[in-house]
């Protein structure tokens, strides 16, 4: 028989096992208001990071399951799945006595809402975001498989990838970190030519992060290297043989 119950709990979820202890009612009938509890405890721990809300409807939930020892442990088994949303079903065990006396699956409908940032007008490419870029929007989010920006404000150190419409939610996948170093940048060159060091300066032709490798126009010589990001505004390069690739 199917039965239809509501519960609201919030975050993400992860995958753990937990056991739910009690004694018998009513002689050996594990009642269905029993394997809910499990069922929804096991959810809230999944959530427990997280900052989606969410709510849980019990679709189909078995009834009359019998157990022969005076006592038993509900266990709610997870799996694999990085997120819990939309119709699923868990798997519930019955151990009674050391040992599992019935498997059960239980299923369920959860519906995630969540404040989701909003452009609240045009934004350019590589555009870093302003308080006044956003606007907060509480909102479902059942059917988003694409991680939202869900913290307050505009989020920080990073920028957009491409232009975003107004209007359009802000997923995690239309940004990028913000370059430690961007085209058009003056930079500080430092030169590495056995074992003696010397400084320059350039100017950088692309954007890059700590680490990766840009193309620098040296000042005032019509020299183009490229040269190694160790910092803000700042580049290395190796002028032995081998040293930089």
């Amino acid at each position: 028989m199917a039965r239809h119950r509501h519960s609201r709990f919030s975050g993400s979820f992860l995958l753990v096992v937990l056991l739910a202890a009690g004694g018998v009612r009513g002689g050996t009938k594990i009642q269905p208001a029993e394997i809910e509890k499990a069922v929804r405890a096991f959810l809230t721990a999944q959530c427990a990071d997280g900052g989606e809300l969410a709510e849980i409807t019990f679709r189909a939930v078995p009834e009359n399951i019998e157990v022969p020892g005076a006592a038993y442990r509900l266990h709610v088994a997870g799996d694999a799945r990085t997120e819990w949303k939309g119709a699923i079903a868990v798997r519930v065990e019955v151990e009674s006595e050391g040992r599992i006396v019935h498997r059960c699956l239980v299923s369920m409908m959860i519906r995630t809402y969540a404040d989701v940032l909003v452009a609240e007008r045009l934004i350019g490419r590589h555009a870093e975001l302003k308080p006044v870029d956003v606007r907060t929007v509480h909102m479902e989010t059942t059917l988003m498989r694409r991680r939202v920006l869900t913290k307050p404000g505009p989020p920080e150190g990073l920028r957009s990838r491409q232009i975003i419409p107004r209007g359009s939610i802000l997923y995690e996948d239309l940004f990028e970190s913000v370059p430690l170093v961007r085209q058009g940048d003056r930079v500080q060159v430092k030169v590495q030519s056995r074992g003696v060091s010397m400084s320059t300066e350039g100017t950088a032709r692309e954007d890059g992060g700590w680490g990766e490798y840009v193309v620098v126009d040296l000042t005032g010589r019509r020299e183009r290297i490229r040269a190694r990001i160790d910092g803000s505004g700042s580049v290395i390069v190796s002028l032995d043989a081998g040293k930089e690739n």
